[in-house]
């Protein structure tokens, strides 16, 4: 072997070590690159992605004012469905011209785009009336609001209370726009008149 040969063949061995880590480096690339990117690293399937304990969320009209305030003890974020758990919620509505309506139960689910918010277990919906009459009192163990449409809807039985009187029934729409309240079926009601102020 001459001096050239001994000269060209340590050069190209690490010429074919740095051909086989460039490879190398370009599968690793791809193989990444084809990853699922919509799931973050270390993230499992079901598992929340950041939690939040002692929270408080308030959405901002157009107008610049606050439309509503949801709060709860700790809000977890799953990235595979968009949607957000919160344990022991409480969601104020506030509106220009009358006291807030507020939204409490144990634990509810928000989808990803905030227009549902499925609440569940010891829910209450709690309405102030106008004039200085009792408030009314909505409860249930499940409801949906539709946070532009501002609804409340339920599937399940409802009790309903307004002082003495009381409403009961399976099925439930609250329009709290119009401020109207309507049951679907099985609905009984005791209405008590209320005592008359003296002149």
């Amino acid at each position: 072997m001459n001096d050239t040969a001994r000269v060209r063949w340590p050069a190209l061995l690490t010429l074919g070590l740095m051909l086989v880590l460039a490879t190398g480096s370009f599968w690793l690339l791809k193989k990444f690159q084809h990853s699922d990117e919509s799931e973050p690293v270390g993230v499992r399937a079901g598992e929340p992605d950041y939690t939040m304990d002692d929270f408080h969320y308030t959405s901002v009209g157009q107008d610049g004012k606050v439309s509503y305030l949801l709060e709860g003890e700790r809000l977890s974020h799953y990235p595979d469905s968009d949607d957000s758990v919160v344990r022991r919620p409480r969601l104020t509505s506030y509106y220009p011209d009358r006291p807030p309506m507020t939204l409490r139960a144990e634990s509810a689910r928000i989808n990803g785009e905030r227009t549902e918010v499925h609440l569940h277990d010891k829910v209450l919906l709690q309405r102030p009336s106008a004039k200085g009459a009792d408030d009314l009192t909505v409860s249930s163990e499940y409801m949906l609001l539709l946070t532009k449409q501002d609804i409340v809807k339920s599937d399940r039985l409802v009790h309903g209370h307004q002082g003495k009187s009381t409403l009961i029934g399976t099925g439930m729409l609250a329009d709290n726009v119009k401020r109207t309240l309507a049951l679907h079926s099985q609905v009984s009601a005791t209405f008590v008149q209320p005592p008359q102020s003296k002149p």
